[in-house]
């Protein structure tokens, strides 16, 4: 596992580009108007002090694993801060995707993969507007989460105890998001399966973000077929995300875009 992340990082590091080698207006402006964009100090302060309490808790979980499991952890008794350093969302993500989410002014957003609620956070602090659902199948993970969220006053997050399949099955269908963020269960077959049933769930300028693409080969191969999908019109590989955007009027066109800082 170690040897594959890193010839494909490395394989990354070669293939990749910046804002100079992009040649789609739309993904030029997106790259350099939000992800080479810093945001102020002040507007992420609310953010950091939220995820602080995270990655100090001493507080002990008995979690479940429904998905392709640690990589990093033994046993199934973990600390939150131990969840939150070594599996949560790290800080360049977080404010990554926070900068995405005021970039579209996105109003509703499905995250599947709760975890401890970094990633609800970065989705959440500062942007009362955006509508958070957020799916964890391990029930002590989720009522962590849940309470945490309430504590914090942070009503805009809904959080679901289930596992993905269980959630999707009984989704509306027409209920449609602006953003889903895909971290968990990281599969090939799992991975492709999620996202058929979420393309339904999309509209034409709703984005999807898949984390962990080079988790192992097999994650690979299910970004690779992803990017092939009929619906996509344009992906862009991060390395650490895979983003695709169904927009109907751009011409079908993949990016690796170096975003490492």
């Amino acid at each position: 596992m170690m040897w594959f992340r890193l010839k494909t990082f490395i394989q990354y590091l070669l293939k990749s580009t910046n804002q100079h080698g992009v040649h789609s207006p739309f993904v030029y402006r997106f790259v350099t108007e939000c992800l080479y964009t810093k945001t102020s100090k002040k507007k992420l302060k609310s953010l950091r002090d939220l995820r602080q309490p995270l990655l100090k808790s001493q507080q002990e979980l008995e979690m479940l694993d429904v998905g392709k499991g640690s990589q990093r952890f033994n046993s199934n008794t973990r600390k939150v801060s131990a969840v939150a350093r070594n599996a949560g969302m790290g800080w360049h993500q977080s404010k990554l995707l926070h900068r995405i989410i005021s970039y579209f002014n996105i109003k509703q957003t499905l995250e599947l993969g709760t975890s401890v609620g970094l990633g609800s956070l970065a989705m959440a602090a500062n942007l009362p507007n955006n509508q958070v659902d957020t799916v964890e199948a391990c029930p002590n993970t989720s009522k962590f989460a849940k309470r945490y969220f309430e504590h914090n006053n942070l009503s805009h997050i809904q959080v679901y105890t289930c596992n993905f399949q269980s959630f999707l099955s009984q989704l509306p269908k027409d209920k449609t998001y602006d953003l889903i963020y895909l971290d968990g269960h990281h599969q090939k077959e799992a991975t492709l399966q999620y996202f058929e049933q979420l393309k339904s769930h999309t509209h034409d300028n709703s984005l999807i973000i898949l984390d962990d693409i080079y988790w192992s080969r097999g994650m690979q191969d299910a970004w690779q077929i992803i990017c092939h999908d009929d619906k996509v019109k344009v992906s862009i590989d991060l390395y650490f995300w895979g983003i695709v955007f169904f927009k109907p009027e751009l011409s079908k066109q993949d990016f690796k875009v170096r975003c490492l800082f």
